[in-house]
């Protein structure tokens, strides 16, 4: 179970406990890393991690944003190993938003750029098209 302190809102979140312990430091460095992102204590927090296909199957269907059935067949939440991070945000918009403008305000941001810079020493990759959602891949690169 991911503790409540990393939790964006305090959602109730699971992941591998490799994972868990790998963002665990990797949290840790980058608050003791850049004060900006020691400063906001949302940043670097998770809102989502392990999801179940059932889950992801109900959540297309709510929201009509399901690709077909790939987000609850094929998402790598599914492995444990997949987390989205709180990076930012712009105004009036959601942490995943993937508007343009959403995803250009989080590259920007300190968070973002620590994770692009440093994220591989704790073993986690990037999906680009999502600069929240990170893997980890079990080991440093």
């Amino acid at each position: 179970m991911v503790p409540a302190s990393f939790s964006y809102g305090g959602k109730v979140m699971q992941l591998r406990a490799g994972a868990l312990a790998a963002y665990e430091a990797m949290r840790t460095a980058a608050r003791s890393e850049d004060p900006r992102i020691a400063a906001d204590g949302r940043l670097m927090t998770l809102f989502s991690a392990y999801r179940s296909p059932d889950y992801d199957a109900a959540r297309c269907a709510r929201e009509g944003n399901c690709q077909g059935i790939v987000r609850a067949s094929c998402s790598a939440h599914r492995t444990g190993l997949a987390m989205d991070l709180y990076l930012g945000a712009t105004p009036g918009f959601a942490p995943d938003s993937s508007a343009d403008a959403n995803r250009l305000f989080i590259s920007r941001g300190p968070a973002y750029r620590w994770m692009v810079l440093n994220a591989s020493r704790f073993g986690f990759v990037n999906y680009p098209f999502e600069p929240w959602h990170w893997e980890w891949t079990g080991e440093p690169i």
